[in-house]
């Protein structure tokens, strides 16, 4: 602007000098802008919310503050202020009112994704009103969804600009103390799965793809702002494994976050860069369990231990995530990631020809911390905090790891050497009491009796309750309520349909049989008539194994004759 002036000025005088009728078409216009910006200093200086806000008027007001501390002897805490005071002035002061006047007053989709791109850079004030904001990224963000399944370029960066700068309103502390009220709204305005099916799969992959962009360059120059770029770009493509916009501590993502997307044929190779940044949290002199947390739960999405180069850091930081003194965050994303890998456990545990070595350490170090990041830490707290007696999230995943590590005989042996037979007795009274397992019940039946019951068979491995090595630890009735609560789960849950939970099955029928037999049974038998009937039905309709329907079968011709 100051060099505008000098030349308009400059110009003004030579013509004056030359000609001078013809100099008041110059000098009148330099006149009307020199008013028309001076008019524009004045009101920025007015008020802080004007739009127009420029380098000269928050100069003013800066040395204006400097003088008045000056004046009432404070000229001492001004001179030890930060060297970039003016600098944050200026963005204080211009660039939220400005913002937010865009989103007040615009209703063009691209000018309202160009100042999204800007909004996570900017600093709010409580005198900003951040749900106009919101509403405003939100109806653009959908607005992007509505044209069809394909997304257009330009409506692909839309998205990703107001479904960044959403998070960064949704979640931020900093916004989240100066408006509560966001904080109390966060899912309420998501329409359906709908609208995030189509958003995860495009911000999924652009965040993993920002982050390792940032790490990479952060690798070759140390410069800390891209290892921040590249924590925050990782944190967004997490959030989008639930629906909404979700805080990243929220332990729905941990349990039920998705982190893989359609038509992602990627090697294991394709992780090595996010195993390095999971190192690089641990051993850094910064070392972040947030960063490190994010990490294990992108790295679940490829359902094994990495590549050969890397699995041996890779499960280094595993077991150091489970430690006891880690954060409730980080050991239950490492149970996680062994949980979405435990296919590739077994396998590896067959394969006595492969690494033995890293076999070893595998079998040996496992088992323990698995125990150590699932056992009970605080029994003080409340059913509803991270490290509770019995949390349902926790207990459903640890169990079913378990079951499909315990049906491999050396991962058998090695979780009863490290005491999980006692965990499982541990957790069957919450188990049991999870809900009501009448038959007539119209509440949902969790799967984890089913679970517990097969897990505790394969790691008893006896074919009997009488000769199985929790029959001291479990009494008859306990052991009768938790098989029926297996039946229940299946018949509930439909878990005959799916071929994991159904190897099991047959192991469940022979137990069942035999405790049809007791006094605990007696008398409670025929609420399990109708559960089995149906499972049985269905297995026939689903033309499962011939083994597994006369195995049923077996269980319902038993009830049917004890009904009789």
């Amino acid at each position: 602007m100051i060099s505008l002036l000098l030349f308009a000025l400059a110009l003004s005088a030579f013509v004056w000098s030359q000609q001078g009728a013809l100099a008041v078409a110059v000098i009148v216009p330099t006149a009307f802008g020199i008013l028309l910006y001076a008019f524009v200093i004045i009101a920025s200086l007015i008020s802080l919310r004007c739009p127009f806000q420029t380098p000269v008027s928050a100069l003013i007001r800066f040395l204006w503050r400097r003088r008045i501390n000056i004046w009432r002897g404070n000229g001492g805490d001004m001179r030890s202020s930060p060297p970039d005071t003016v600098t944050r002035d200026l963005g204080e002061l211009s660039e939220a009112p400005s913002v937010q006047w865009i989103f007040e007053t615009s209703t063009d989709p691209e000018v309202i994704s160009s100042a999204a791109w800007l909004l996570p850079t900017i600093e709010w004030t409580c005198e900003l009103h951040m749900q106009t904001v919101r509403s405003r990224l939100l109806s653009t963000f959908k607005a992007c969804f509505h044209a069809g399944v394909q997304l257009s370029v330009s409506a692909r960066q839309r998205a990703l600009a107001c479904g960044r700068a959403l998070h960064h309103v949704t979640c931020d502390e900093t916004i989240r103390k100066l408006n509560p009220s966001v904080d109390n709204d966060q899912h309420s305005d998501w329409d359906s799965l709908q609208l995030w099916s189509a958003w995860h799969p495009i911000a999924l992959p652009w965040g993993l793809d920002a982050c390792r962009t940032s790490f990479d360059q952060y690798a070759t120059t140390l410069d800390k702002n891209q290892e921040n770029q590249a924590r925050i770009a990782l944190r967004i493509a997490i959030v989008t494994g639930c629906p909404g916009f979700p805080k990243s501590t929220d332990v729905t993502l941990i349990w039920d976050g998705v982190f893989e997307w359609n038509n992602a044929n990627r090697a294991p190779k394709d992780f090595d860069w996010l195993v390095d940044f999971l190192v690089h949290f641990r051993t850094s002199g910064a070392r972040n369990f947030d960063a490190m947390a994010d990490a294990l739960l992108a790295l679940s999405a490829m359902q094994g231990l990495g590549s050969p180069e890397k699995r041996d850091n890779y499960l280094d930081a595993i077991i150091f995530s489970m430690e006891v003194d880690k954060p409730s965050r980080l050991r239950h994303a490492a149970l996680r990631a062994v949980f979405d890998a435990r296919l590739q456990l077994v396998e590896m545990a067959d394969d006595k020809e492969g690494d033995s070595e890293f076999r070893e350490q595998l079998l040996t170090d496992l088992p323990a911390a698995l125990l150590t990041t699932t056992k009970l830490v605080a029994p003080q707290l409340s059913a509803h905090e991270p490290d509770a007696i019995f949390n349902p999230g926790r207990e459903y995943f640890y169990l079913r790891l378990i079951f499909t590590l315990a049906k491999q005989s050396d991962w058998r042996d090695q979780l009863k050497k490290a005491g999980h037979i006692d965990r499982c007795v541990v957790l069957l009274d919450h188990v049991v009491n999870l809900k009501n397992f009448s038959a007539d019940s119209l509440e949902p039946v969790n799967n984890h009796p089913y679970y517990l019951a097969g897990t505790l068979i394969r790691l008893g491995a006896s074919g009997s309750y009488r000769s199985s090595g929790f029959a001291d630890k479990i009494s008859e009735l306990e052991w009768w309520k938790l098989l029926k609560g297996a039946w229940l789960a299946m018949r509930s849950n439909d878990l005959y349909s799916e071929e994991e939970p159904l190897e099991a099955l047959p192991g469940i029928v022979t137990y069942t049989l035999e405790s049809l037999g007791t006094e605990a049974a007696k008398y409670d038998s025929k609420s399990l008539v109708r559960a089995v009937d149906r499972i049985y039905e269905a297995l026939k309709d689903e033309e499962a194994r011939p083994g597994i329907i006369s195995a049923v079968k077996s269980v319902k011709d038993r009830l049917g004759s004890s009904g009789s």
